[in-house]
């Protein structure tokens, strides 16, 4: 029997439906796709069935796309050292996590809905961190979401920013190709889907930065900036927004405080992550039995095997694997 969570009946439901998910072949599935893993001699990869299942769940059990999809996100950790160089938590991690800037809030758009996130930019002290900084921070905490919340793997994250305040300083930090890069960790790595993006208190400044963000959009639909907090209110629902906007859906702190304790409930998890990712020499000699066969040559030969991207619900209008080489 796999050991994972128990879902909602409102959730599990939506496993169903969606994701394709069916009880009975959970623990089959695990063990085929941890047996892969096994089998790869350039993947180091994660193998409990938690973290493997929500792979599974948001690739709606497709093997294959499911395979691609672990690779990608243990190829990403490996190659974009300039961004995950450092895979321990640090006085940045804590000091981003206590300035209030994201909060995951705790009730999601009904039981079987997509969790939400907050994110106050202007909370952001450009004189202690960078973009990079943020990006660094944003996937300790896709990271942890991957092990422990079921609705923002299958049913989605909805994200909710307040741009008032915003530090212009940050604004100049989001060239395209940080930004690229960025996208790509969260739209082909990270086992989540974003269901919507919306803005509220956009500067003129910050509505050009979006409008650029918008140009590497395949979904434009997905971005939605609100002329006032009422028009958020509105859309969302008070009792889906924190308290400090009008609802009554946690407070900042309780959030602050909740991830701080994640953090150090994962701090032995993450000061082991350096040793998974993939060792390229080991991928690009791999003998492969069937290409020799179809050669025709009668001897085993060594062959180039090329990443190709995951297919489902990646939708993006640039090459992350060119873009991850640049």
């Amino acid at each position: 029997m796999a050991q994972i969570r128990p879902l909602a009946p409102e959730l599990a439901e939506v496993a169903r439906t969606v994701n394709n998910e069916v009880e009975s072949r959970i623990a089959g599935d695990i063990i085929e796709l941890r047996q892969w893993i096994e089998d790869q001699p350039y993947l180091t990869a994660r193998t409990d069935d938690q973290f493997l299942v929500g792979f599974l769940r948001f690739c709606k059990y497709d093997m294959d796309a499911t395979k691609k999809r672990i690779d990608y996100y243990f190829t990403y950790k490996t190659t974009a050292g300039d961004l995950l160089k450092n895979r321990r938590l640090d006085d940045k991690v804590y000091g981003i996590c206590r300035a209030g800037i994201f909060a995951t809030l705790p009730k999601p758009v009904g039981p079987g809905g997509p969790r939400i996130h907050f994110t106050r930019m202007g909370h952001i002290d450009t004189s202690l961190y960078t973009a990079k900084d943020i990006f660094r921070f944003i996937t300790f905490r896709s990271e942890i979401e991957a092990n422990t919340d079921d609705n923002w793997i299958i049913s989605g994250v909805l994200e909710i920013i307040d741009f008032s305040k915003i530090p212009y300083a940050l604004l100049r930090q989001f060239d395209a190709n940080l930004f690229k890069k960025m996208a790509a960790f969260l739209e082909y790595g990270v086992p989540t889907n974003l269901v919507g993006t919306h803005i509220v208190n956009a500067s003129m400044d910050a509505q050009i930065i979006l409008n650029l963000v918008r140009l590497v959009m395949k979904q434009k639909e997905l971005l939605h900036i609100h002329s006032s907090l009422e028009s958020l209110q509105k859309t969302i629902g008070k009792e889906y927004l924190p308290v400090e906007y009008g609802g009554n859906n946690g407070t900042y702190e309780e959030a602050m405080e909740h991830f701080e304790q994640q953090l150090n409930e994962f701090s032995d998890y993450f000061d082991e992550d350096e040793k998974y990712g993939v060792d390229e020499s080991l991928r690009q000699t791999i003998t492969t039995t069937e290409a020799t066969v179809a050669a025709g040559t009668g001897a085993n030969k060594t062959t180039s095997t090329p990443v190709s991207p995951p297919s489902p619900k990646c939708k993006s209008s640039f090459n992350i694997w060119n873009l991850l080489s640049s």
